[in-house]
């Protein structure tokens, strides 16, 4: 990605009988673009993806340590479903 470029995530919109991407002034401004300016955007389908970020690292290394550590991954992952079905 050069320097002109930003990758910006948004939620497509319905405007009337059109539909839009609301696009934040800084990242606009980041590129050099204001409003009237001509602009190519590339569309993709965004993937399923879940963050385990937060999920804690197991130390110890216990026998059951792997079980656990499925079972939360399993429970982490029916709760971004469920978020991403609202």
């Amino acid at each position: 990605m050069s320097r002109d470029e930003v990758i910006v995530k948004g939620r497509i919109l319905r405007w009337g009988n059109s539909y839009g991407i609301r696009l934040r002034r800084a990242e606009l401004k980041k590129v050099g673009l204001s409003p009237g300016s001509e602009a190519i955007v590339r569309m993709a389908k965004e993937h399923s993806r879940v963050d385990l970020s937060g999920l804690p690292a197991f130390k110890g290394g216990g026998p059951d340590d792997s079980v656990r550590h499925d079972e939360l991954l399993g429970r982490a992952r029916a709760a971004a479903m469920r978020e991403r079905k609202r």
